[in-house]
């Protein structure tokens, strides 16, 4: 019963974390009451499964690899919150047997009515694409299904998840949920071939995550897509140049670059490459400027800077002083992520996960240890008061640091282009010369789907 409430706390601790660890955005509607299998793809280890849990607007019973829950604070949370343990032979290939008793869990969960979330890659990774599909997802559903004589209803929901700076806090991440999937439509394929059956939903799944995905040539091509898509949305005004659009509204526009560059790498390469290679040459002569995330605009209107430079100055003067006592209290366990990083050294795709679960123990305890000084010192009115007021300068302090960036940025970019007003005219026609390459690309891509389909 302790165990149980302790762990349901951490969760709520670690969903409130992760709101303020990311900048989360979903796409599409959460996920449907009902039997639900719920499939992502899997970058950034138990992170993923706190996201999906955060957007899916109801409870999620999501399936992680044993070895997690052999640590003391985090097997304590995986089994609260209704968790099934998946053997790898990576991990240790004498206990793989015991997935009949994790399968069999997950098909009585799903018999009951329960969501259950499942990483049909089977990993953790930072590849460009989806890695190969197991079988696993499949094999739980039709048991499901077949447990009730196919009267079960049963339904895969598909969620991508796409991180920008996935392991730094403040990172982004886009959350797009997709439409479910009837597993009775695989009924009679199930009863003609069995196993055939399995590799036909599998692979349905793998097609409904690509979807949801961004799938390149390679892991250098990330950049290259973001830096295409961010001059692209400035040229055609989709967005404010210096606006730090969430990843989530940008989504839609980066997987159709994503498409257009996969098709561009195999159908000329040659195109490809000079694309690329002009793109990242445009970025780094826009480093120049000062630019670090976002685009120029085409032109400046002195009096919007001068009138941006006072909002933002006298926003963060105000909020300095509260700021600065945040940054005083929760200066130690802000840091204390660092500490562990350095100490443990994880892989790259687990670091946001170490980071997330040192938190989860430093803040805590430097909250408990404060209540017990302003206890010792000053009774239940010192004691009310820290509680309530020292987690919102932690907050604002938070909040002043991301403005803070963001206006020193934008302001040197203001200063670097007022004095340097030929060499960024110049770069504006670069950019519309770029924008023009885009185009002619997309025509001719989309001109070839076209023809494909007309001759299917």
């Amino acid at each position: 019963m302790f165990l149980g409430a302790f762990s349901r706390i951490v969760l709520k601790g670690a969903k409130w974390a992760v709101n303020h660890f990311y900048e989360v955005g979903r796409i599409g509607e959460p996920v449907p009451g009902g039997p639900v299998l719920v499939i992502a793809n899997h970058p950034n280890s138990v992170m993923d499964a706190l996201i999906v849990m955060r957007v899916a607007g109801r409870p999620v019973r999501p399936l992680a690899k044993a070895p997690l829950f052999e640590d003391a604070l985090m097997g304590h949370v995986l089994r609260g919150l209704g968790a099934l343990p998946v053997f790898r032979p990576q991990d240790d290939p004498d206990e793989t047997w015991k997935n009949e008793g994790t399968f069999a869990a997950a098909e009585k969960a799903l018999v009951d009515g329960e969501a259950v979330l499942v990483f049909p890659e089977g990993l953790t990774h930072s590849e460009a694409s989806l890695a190969r599909m197991k079988t696993g997802a499949a094999r739980i559903a039709f048991a499901a299904e077949e447990d009730v004589d196919w009267q079960l209803g049963l339904r895969i929901v598909p969620v991508g998840l796409t991180y920008q700076r996935k392991h730094s806090i403040r990172g982004k991440v886009a959350v797009a949920v997709g439409g479910s999937m009837a597993v009775a439509d695989w009924r009679e394929k199930r009863a003609e071939d069995e196993w055939g059956a399995v590799e036909s939903l599998t692979e349905a799944m793998r097609e409904a995550l690509e979807e949801l995905t961004l799938n390149l040539p390679s892991a250098e091509d990330r950049p290259l897509l973001e830096a295409a898509e961010a001059l692209y949305a400035a040229e055609k005004r989709l967005t404010s140049p210096r606006a730090r659009e969430k990843l989530a509204p940008r989504f839609p526009r980066l997987q159709r670059f994503a498409q257009a560059l996969a098709w561009l790498y195999v159908a000329d390469p040659d195109l490809y490459e000079r694309i690329g290679d002009e793109v990242r040459t445009y970025r780094e002569r826009l480093k120049i400027l000062g630019v670090k995330e976002g685009e120029i605009p085409q032109r400046f209107r002195p009096s919007r800077v001068v009138w941006y430079a006072m909002v933002q100055g006298l926003a963060l003067l105000i909020g300095l002083p509260l700021a600065i006592a945040g940054t005083l209290i929760w200066y130690i366990p802000f840091k204390s992520p660092r500490v562990t990083i350095n100490l443990y050294k994880p892989p790259y795709e687990a670091l946001a996960t170490f980071k997330l679960a040192t938190a989860l123990l430093a803040f805590p305890l430097a909250y408990s240890i404060y209540l017990a000084v302003a206890w010792w010192l000053g009774g239940t009115p010192a004691l009310v008061a820290v509680a309530l007021v020292s987690p919102l300068l932690g907050v604002v302090a938070l909040r002043w640091r991301d403005r803070w960036r963001m206006a020193r940025e934008d302001l040197y970019v203001f200063w670097r282009s007022m004095k340097l007003k030929d060499f960024r005219a110049e770069l504006v026609k670069r950019r519309q010369e770029l924008v023009s390459e885009f185009e002619a690309v997309y025509s001719t891509w989309q001109r070839e789907r076209r023809s494909r389909t007309d001759e299917s």
